[in-house]
């Protein structure tokens, strides 16, 4: 005889009914035109909850530019890399800061195999030094799509790619400073770990939660399988010593997809969103993955939409409880391009999804970015690419609707899931979870009288 035994019975805000993020402020259009540039804007929080904006002016002259938040609106827009440098556009700038300590790195065309340089700022990007040249003095290699991290104690980490003159052999290398940049480690192959090679346009990101451990997502190319990798370094980036495959579906692509893995701490394990096309849609799933042993508990979609193309994806996490992440992306579902959210909870469930970007404004938006400021804020940033503005407004997640306040009485299952978020079919002495139209849960075990 079998028996249902009733675990625990509790309200949860797990579906769209519970919270939703609203932004706070109206859109600001943080620049305009060709001649104040408006490509592919980043945003990070320094001290005070600043948010600090930069962008790339592609028309002559190229520049990369920047705003800062003064705690009521923005300052004036200035250079921070002028046209001597020769900054380029394609798949950066980026820039990372903890507190006041920013870091701002590029890849220069001063040289013909290109150069990867770092600029710092200890006063929130009011002012910044030289550049300090990152990737080796090599008449051999060229160097491309560099990216930046900061560790706790305020030192950056570098990745960029490497390849020979002929474009071949390409690399994805780290290399992290001791001395605030002044500095940096020999530089280290972390592709090798991984069958292949990396992807040639397909930039890395880094995800570290202290002094040591550090992650480096990348996306490879095994024969033309471009499934996304984690690698782990216990060293601060020193040395990279394992990597995992983090794909259940391989994806068969016969050239770049000019797409990017991120990823986003959440206590022991990190929240990575990637594209994958192996299923015949470009869409972007998420997994949480052990920052111990690089298992990941899940493989599912974000958003499914069906629609052509969702890419470009960003993330930014809560600092303190809930461990909940916050994914913007770009996606064309209705003929134009916009800029979309996700919510998803600690145990991998979407909480809400939905537009962020200003859909009263005709056209295009893309290359969305997120950071965290403070309690249940986010600043976002984008290119509304048709207008040719970067707009920025900051977003509160917040609860719609009283879980309790709902009315139970007509509640139905709509999802069975394990205690890792998979979807399953009850079974004998497994646990499970049911989840109700309603927002609520209940978590049950059959067992053998």
């Amino acid at each position: 005889m079998r028996k249902i035994l009733f675990l625990l019975f509790f309200p949860i805000l797990l579906s769209a009914q519970g919270v939703e993020l609203n932004p706070t402020t109206n859109y600001t259009v943080i620049s305009s035109g060709p001649s104040e540039g408006y490509d592919r804007p980043r945003v990070i929080v320094t001290a005070n909850n600043n948010p600090f904006i930069i962008w790339s002016k592609l028309s002559s002259p190229k520049s990369i530019r920047a705003r800062k938040w003064n705690g009521t609106t923005f300052g004036n827009a200035v250079d921070v890399v002028g046209s001597d440098l020769m900054p380029t556009g394609f798949i950066g700038p980026e820039i990372a800061a903890k507190g006041d300590t920013v870091y701002l790195i590029f890849e220069s065309l001063l040289h013909a195999n290109h150069v990867i340089y770092l600029k710092k700022s200890f006063d929130g990007g009011i002012t910044f030094s030289d550049t300090i040249r990152v990737s080796e003095n090599s008449n051999t290699h060229k160097f491309a799509m560099p990216n930046v991290a900061v560790r706790s104690d305020g030192n950056p980490l570098i990745s960029y790619m490497e390849c020979l003159p002929n474009w071949t052999h390409w690399k994805q290398t780290v290399r992290t400073s001791f001395d605030f940049g002044t500095t940096f480690s020999a530089a280290v192959d972390v592709s090798s770990l991984a069958p292949g090679e990396p992807c040639d346009c397909c930039q890395s990101t880094m995800v570290t939660n202290g002094n040591d451990d550090v992650l480096l997502l990348f996306r490879n190319n095994d024969n033309n399988v471009r499934n996304s990798y984690i690698a782990k370094s216990n060293d601060g980036g020193i040395t990279f010593t394992s990597a995992q495959d983090l794909d259940d579906v391989n994806w068969v692509f016969n050239s770049c997809p000019t797409s990017s893995p991120v990823g986003a701490v959440n206590n022991d394990s990190i929240m990575v969103v990637r594209r994958n096309g192996g299923s015949g849609v470009n869409e972007l799933y998420k997994s949480n993955v052990n920052m111990n042993d690089l298992q990941k508990s899940y493989f599912t979609q974000l958003d499914a939409s069906n629609a052509p193309l969702q890419d470009k994806a960003e993330i930014a996490s809560f600092k303190n409880s809930p461990n909940w992440s916050v994914v913007v992306w770009e996606e064309n579902r209705n003929g134009v391009k916009e800029c979309f959210y996700s919510i998803i909870g600690s145990d991998g469930q979407s909480l809400d999804n939905g537009v962020v970007s200003d859909t009263s404004i005709f056209g295009h938006k893309i290359e969305p970015d997120i950071s965290y400021v403070s309690d249940n804020t986010f600043a976002i940033t984008y290119t509304a690419s048709t207008q040719h503005e970067v707009h920025f407004f900051f977003v509160e997640l917040s609860d719609v609707v009283s879980i309790n306040a709902l009315n139970s009485s007509n509640r139905k299952v709509v999802k069975t899931i394990d205690l890792l978020g998979r979807d399953v079919n009850p079974d004998i002495n497994k646990p499970f979870i049911n989840i109700y139209n309603d927002g609520r849960m209940e978590r049950k075990l059959i067992i053998n009288n």
